[in-house]
């Protein structure tokens, strides 16, 4: 009789172990279809490969360099391999043509796994910078005369920060990813309504809405929900408030507005957005390095991204040289705000409340 039992139970575990194995078999099969699945869809980004050695640049003859007396350019002590913190650069052009242009907007977005932060710093396209082999020029001429690489070495040789990333975004994906969310909602003033509804700054000549490409809009002061066409010129608008200083915190503010909605996105919604602006990406980041970062930034449980520009208020002067630009008054003390935002404990909140303490108000430019 035991040995019958002893029988039944060897067969049972047998049984029991052969059912675990099949579980097992399906679920590799499962994650392994998951993943080449995943890898089909990130081929559709374009790309740019990395350099196989530096790149040597010269100068461009029909932009002579901007040498400006008085300024003088000190090296930058350079912020590079903190494990842990991920630096992505934003690049937001307006793609009319082939050819590649000026970046209109530089974000650079970080996500630091070791204080759990995500943080977001706009880089102001007037900055008056030195780029590696052509001079003192605005920094968004760098991405135009040498792409990720020189745009890179830009940030990294004026501000010593170094970017492990790029991706690039034109407008109109910008304006997709908007509307497969089903919109994004935006806190707008009073000034705001009536720049996008084709008043203000926004109606000249008897054209309305000049800067929207006649576009106009009914919204209200307050929290309105955008569709991605309202979402685009609210950020590109620099004839509304303070110029190109607000611009850039229109910007952010938009970013963060996706940002709380992806976050709150099925995996089949986030999928739909992903579809929706895929083609309008350019990057140089391999499939696993982009599912490593979104993966990072998606399960931080992060509600908020911290935001902030660079020059900040009262650290810069505005100078005419060829051409409006900003000048840094002090490169170590932007230097090292820099770095507190991007590798501090606090995703650079203290750093901020004492900038604002020291030079007043940094949400726009007053």
């Amino acid at each position: 009789m035991s040995q019958q039992r002893n029988h039944r139970s060897d067969s049972i575990g047998s049984r029991v172990i052969r059912i675990l194995l099949i579980f097992l078999v399906i679920l590799v099969a499962v994650a392994a279809g998951a993943y080449a699945y995943l890898q089909m869809k990130l081929d559709a980004i374009n790309r740019i490969p990395p350099p196989d050695q530096p790149v040597v640049y010269e100068p461009v003859a029909s932009t002579p360099p901007m040498e400006v007396e008085g300024i003088e350019w000190s090296e930058a002590n350079l912020v590079t391999g903190v494990e842990g913190v991920v630096n992505v650069l934003l690049v937001g052009q307006d793609s009319r043509d082939e050819e590649r242009q000026r970046s209109d907007s530089m974000i650079l977005l970080s996500v630091n796994k070791n204080s759990n932060e995500l943080t977001m710093i706009s880089f102001m396209r007037d900055l008056y910078v030195e780029i590696p082999g052509y001079g003192a020029r605005k920094i968004n001429a760098a991405y135009q005369f040498g792409g990720f690489d020189l745009l890179d070495q830009t940030l990294a040789e004026n501000f010593g920060i170094v970017i492990d990333y790029n991706v690039e975004v034109d407008f109109s994906g910008f304006k997709d990813i908007v509307d497969a969310l089903g919109g994004v909602e935006i806190t707008l003033n009073a000034d705001e309504v009536e720049y996008l509804a084709g008043g203000g700054n926004n109606y000249e000549d008897g054209v309305v809405g000049r800067y929207t490409h006649g576009r106009t809009y009914e919204l209200e002061e307050g929290v309105n929900l955008l569709n991605g066409k309202a979402a685009l010129d609210y950020a590109r608008a620099r004839h509304v408030g303070n110029a190109d200083y607000e611009r850039t915190q229109r910007q952010r503010n938009v970013i963060k507005s996706i940002f709380k909605k992806l976050k709150k996105s099925s995996w089949l919604k986030l999928l739909k957005v992903y579809d929706s602006v895929a083609s309008n990406v350019t990057t140089d980041m391999t499939n696993n390095q982009i599912l490593s970062v979104a993966f990072s930034a998606y399960t931080m449980g992060v509600d908020e991204i911290n935001s902030y520009r660079i020059p900040a208020n009262d650290m810069f002067y505005e100078a005419n040289y060829a051409g409006s630009v900003l000048v840094v008054r002090d490169w170590e003390e932007t230097r090292q705000l820099i770095k507190d935002y991007l590798y501090s404990d606090d995703g650079g909140k203290a750093a901020f409340a004492a900038l604002e303490e020291a030079h007043g108000t940094q949400v726009n430019m007053d």
